[in-house]
Formats: structure tokens, sequence, C-alpha cells
């Protein structure tokens, strides 16, 4: 079975339906909800879902946004663990400290990242999807 992380964005956008989700992201996400694929969900992406559900007012809830992965039968949840942080020493010091997160969970975990963040799509560290 494939192996998915979504990012915040990615999932952030297929929650709320966002047009900027590009069609191949939104597509394994709906596979996801299936179990066809499976799909990753690093702590902190639910924490800065949150955040910037509570900001900016999204159409959203957190709640909406818990049941949604634990009804897609290919959603899990992964923590920001011992592991993981020794992955993320291995990344490059000038990203962003997010980004560092979720991209040592993917190179642990050995999935493909779904974002759209042109920094983490150009790393020779990643496999990223996207268009």
């Amino acid at each position: 079975m494939e192996l998915y992380i979504a990012d915040t964005h990615a999932l952030l956008w297929f929650l709320t339906r966002n047009q900027r989700l590009s069609p191949v992201a939104r597509q394994i996400l709906i596979q996801a909800e299936t179990g066809a694929v499976q799909v990753f969900i690093p702590t902190i992406v639910l924490a800065e879902l949150a955040n910037v559900i509570l900001k900016k007012q999204l159409p959203v809830t957190v709640h909406e946004v818990l049941n949604k992965i634990e009804q897609g039968d290919g959603f899990a949840v992964v923590p920001f663990d011992l592991d993981v942080f020794q992955t993320m020493l291995t990344l490059p010091n000038h990203w962003e400290i997010h980004d560092k997160i979720i991209a040592a969970t993917a190179r642990y975990y050995q999935a493909k990242l779904i974002t759209r963040d042109e920094v983490l799509r150009n790393a020779d560290e990643l496999e990223t999807v996207w268009d």
C-alpha cells in the first residue's frame, strides 16, 4: 500500500474543499478516505491546523477535522517522537522548524510528502507529490 504524509495546507485545503489543492493531492486524500492508500498526519500538522482554524475562523472545526481522520480508513495520526526528532536533525538547518518536523516524518516513514511547499518539493532529501 502506498504511504503518504499530509502537510498542513494539503490537509486543510482538502477538508475545506479549497481549489488551491492540486488534483493529484485531492485524489490521494480521497483514496485515503476509502483505505486505498495510507496517509499519515503528523501531530504538528494537527497543531498547525488548530491554530489556523482558530485564527482565521475557517468553516471547519477541529472536531470536524478529527472526525474526518477517524472516519477515513486510510488516515492515521503519527507522533513527533524521538525517532522523528533524530531524523529531523539530519535535515537542512535553514528549513522552517514545522517543515523540518513534517519532512522528517516523511523521511522516517519512507513516505511521499503531499505538499505545495517549493522548498520541500525541491529538496533532494524528500519524495513529494503535488501536481
